[in-house]
Parts: structure tokens; sequence; C-alpha cells
């Protein structure tokens, strides 16, 4: 036993010896120590997740799409940005260009000129022979003290004489008359269901549409003629209207209030618009035979009364104001009360508005960007304050006290409001002597509730 146990530690010890001796003589094998082979396999890991992030994904795009099938070659490089000039100590880097910035207020909306042109040209035509004149330019040094005067604000000044009357009528009236009467063509087609619109279009049998106008003169009568003729057929003149008897009732019935006195100016318009203009004495029988008057007689009836309307007592105002009155106008007015006086302005509105009938429209109109200035209640300082903020303060108060309580009072229903309007006279078609001008202005209609 003992020597088949030494036999078989001997068989171990050479089996042993045979696989070390196999092992060291291995030429092709790289045998690495335990250490080694561990940092060996961590950098070959961190080498296989590097090259992983620039695997191609399943649903990856290529960057630059496929090659076309035209075998053009590939595009250039962009340019660059700026050249790769040398700048020295005295380089000072250019400030961007400023981008270019809208209007504050955006641009004015145009004012619809709707009247036809032919019949704008008759309004200027009877101005024209109204108040004749040989050369405008005699008329400049009369018309240099009216400007002046309305500068200075001194209504008084300028309107103190007929002949300043007439040469305001002359200069400025033309322009805003031909103005109110294509806003009160588009008034007409937009609220045409209104009382005033309806007896306008004598829709209401004989009853005339009745207009109230402060601070009215020329330009009123006339831009209401204008639009009158426009609306009407029945309203232009006829060459056998002297055969008509009797006369019908007018048509309108214009009351205009201003502290000038405005009567000899708007009595010449007025004979002016029922009288057929002159022909020439070259004319021939059928021109005679069809020349007629722009207006038919007395379809259009002007009263005016002097007077300071912000010294009209609430009683009054009321004496002015028939059941039947279905128009208020404040044109080119507004903003002259309120340069005036705030106070009573606004106060004069609030009568106003306690005597107007229910229905009846209420139309202002002033420059574009007018405004007063009064007395500021916290610093002493004049702070201007916008005609239309001031005029929708009183129009259109949110709340009023009754009781000791705050409720909601609506006496008015604004139609419009337009604090930037263009009208733009045409480039052809209008010829007046003393000019036309584009005018800005702001609109606002109201309606009695």
């Amino acid at each position: 036993m003992a020597r088949r146990r030494q036999q078989q530690q001997q068989e171990q010890e050479l089996a042993e010896d045979d696989a070390e001796t196999a092992l060291l003589d291995s030429e092709h094998e790289d045998v690495i120590p335990e250490a080694e082979y561990n940092v060996f396999t961590f950098k070959r890991q961190e080498e296989a997740n590097t090259m992983g992030q620039f695997d191609r994904k399943a649903q990856s795009q290529p960057k630059h799409g496929k090659p076309s099938d035209s075998g053009a070659s590939r595009a250039p490089p962009p340019p660059p940005k700026s050249r790769p000039l040398e700048r020295g100590p005295g380089f000072q880097q250019k400030a961007p260009p400023k981008k270019s910035q809208p209007p504050k207020n955006g641009f004015p909306n145009l004012q619809p000129s709707i009247l036809p042109i032919e019949l704008q040209q008759l309004i200027l035509d009877i101005f024209r022979a109204t108040f004749p004149f040989e050369d405008f330019a005699d008329l400049k040094p009369l018309l240099g003290q009216i400007n002046e005067a309305l500068v200075k604000r001194d209504f008084d000044e300028a309107f103190r004489k007929e002949e300043f009357r007439e040469g305001y009528a002359i200069r400025w009236s033309p322009t805003r008359a031909l103005v109110f009467a294509n806003v009160f063509a588009q008034i007409c087609d937009e609220h045409g269901d209104s009382p005033w619109m309806e007896r306008s279009l004598g829709g209401d049998g004989n009853a005339p549409a009745k207009a109230l106008c402060f601070g009215g003169g020329a330009a009123e009568v006339m831009a209401m003629a204008g639009v009158m003729r426009y609306r009407r057929a029945d309203a232009a003149g006829r060459p056998d209207a002297g055969l008509l008897s009797p006369s019908p009732p007018p048509y309108i019935d214009l009351h205009l209030l201003d502290a000038a006195d405005w009567s000899g100016v708007v009595s010449k318009l007025t004979t002016g618009l029922e009288t057929p203009p002159e022909l020439s004495k070259y004319a021939s029988a059928a021109a005679r035979a069809r020349n007629a008057s722009f207006l038919s007689p007395r379809a259009l009836k002007a009263t005016c009364t002097q007077t300071h309307v912000l010294g009209l007592a609430q009683e009054e105002l009321q004496s002015l104001f028939a059941p039947d009155v279905t128009l208020v106008t404040l044109l080119f007015t507004l903003n002259d009360l309120y340069t005036t006086s705030i106070r009573r302005t606004t106060s004069f509105l609030r009568k106003l508005t306690a005597v107007v009938p229910t229905g009846c429209l209420l139309l202002v109109v002033d420059a574009h960007g007018a405004s007063s200035t009064a007395d500021g209640i916290e610093n002493g300082q004049e702070e201007p304050y916008p005609m239309s903020w001031l005029l929708d303060k009183v129009m259109l108060p949110t709340q009023v006290k009754v009781e000791d309580e705050l409720v909601p009072k609506r006496e008015w229903e604004k139609l419009m409001g337009n604090t930037n309007r263009l009208f733009k006279f045409p480039e052809k078609g209008l010829s007046y002597p003393a000019g036309l001008e584009n005018l800005k202005l702001q609109v606002h209609l109201f309606k009695r509730v």
C-alpha cells in the first residue's frame, strides 16, 4: 500500500511539471498577469463606450441627406461674415443700425371721399361765385390778419368785421365744407336708420330734418347742401323751378349758433345755392334750357343766432331744442371751448345731455391731436388733456352717485370714434384758386339713449 501511494504521488508531480512546461513554451498565446488584465479590460470597455456615441441609430437621419443624382460637386463653404482685417489701436466698433420704428399712433385712417368729384366741384364753384375776387394775391394781406388772430386764438378779432368773415369763408371754409360733407355722407351710409337720416331722406312725410350746429357757419351750410344733393334726387334744382308753386317745405332746417355774426355770409351762400350759375353770352339755347341751381328753392333753411355757447343757462339751452331736433354738431368747435374753460365746457355738455331728446345724434369733428390744458391739482403745473379723453369722460361715465351709492349710468351710445383720420383731396379733378388742404381730424358720433 505504501508503494502504491508513493507511485501515485510521483505521477501527480510529473503531470504538474508537464502543464507548467507547456504553459512556458507556448509561442502563440499572450499571457497577461491578473492586475494588468484588469486594467486592459477597463480601457477596452471605455473605448467601446466612446465609439458607441457615433453609431448610427435606427431612426436617425443623415446630416446632409442623400447625394443628388446630378453629379454636381459639393457646394463651397459659406463666405465669412466679416473680412479678416487687421484692426489697429484707433479702431472703433460701429453701432448696429437702428431698426425703423412705426409711428407711435400708427398711420391715420383715410376718410373716404364719398361725394362724386363733380358734385364737390360744384360746391367750390358756389364759393367762387358767391365771393368773387380778381386775384387771390390781393387777398393775402387780409388773410394774414385773420390767420394771425386765429393763431393767437383771438376769435373776436378774427371775425369782428364782415370783411374778415368773408375772407375766412373764401380761404378756409371750402376745405372744411368738403370734409364735413363726406363725413355726413359716411354717417348716412352707415347709420341710415336714425331719425335724422330718415327725415333728411324724406322718410317722415313733410317734416324737415332739424339740426343744431354749435359754432356753425359757412362750412356747415355748404356741407349739408352737398350731402342733401347727394342723397336726394328731388333736392336738386330744376330749370322750371321758378314756375312751381307753392314752394315745398324745407328738407333740412339748420340752426347755427356762434359768437360771431355769420348771418350775412350764410345768406349769400344760401342765395348762391338756389340761383342757377351765370352762363356765358355764347352759351347755346340747349345749355340755357337745362341750366339749374344747385338746390331747389328753399330746400335748405338756415338760421343764425349770435351767442356765447358757454354762457347759456340750461333754460336757454332747453328753448333751442324742439322735440324733433335729431342732430347736434360741434365741428371744429369743442376743443376751442375746452381751451377757453374745461370746467365750463364740461358743464355745457352735461346741460346738453339733459335737454337732448332720445335718439338724437351728436357729431363732434375736430383736429387730430386736439388737446387743452388746465391747472394741475397736484403739482400746480399745466397739464395737457386730449380732447377725446375729456369728451368720453363726460359722455360715457362708468358710474354715477345716486343716494350715496355708485350705480352704472348710460346716457349716450358711441357709434363712431376715430382720433386719427386723414382726408386727402384728389390730385386731379378739383380746382379752387385759394387752394385746398389735406386735413387730419378726429370724428366722434354719439346717440342719446
